[in-house]
């Protein structure tokens, strides 16, 4: 599973806002919205907090 995969996954199974996830990361809307759409990847600082966001969900 992709982490775009896993990242949709929490937000249809918790109900967590995209908006909520970006500003975690420290990203605009727009720029987490594009990578939800698969039109633009994260950086890897992003990348490596949406990991450890997603491992207090997922094990």
């Amino acid at each position: 599973m992709t982490l775009k995969e896993r990242t949709q996954t929490i937000i249809d199974n918790f109900g967590i806002k995209k908006s909520f996830i970006a500003k975690k990361l420290g990203i605009s809307n727009a720029l987490f919205s594009l990578f939800i759409n698969g039109k633009q990847p994260l950086q890897k600082p992003e990348i490596e907090k949406l990991e450890d966001f997603i491992s207090t969900y997922i094990n």
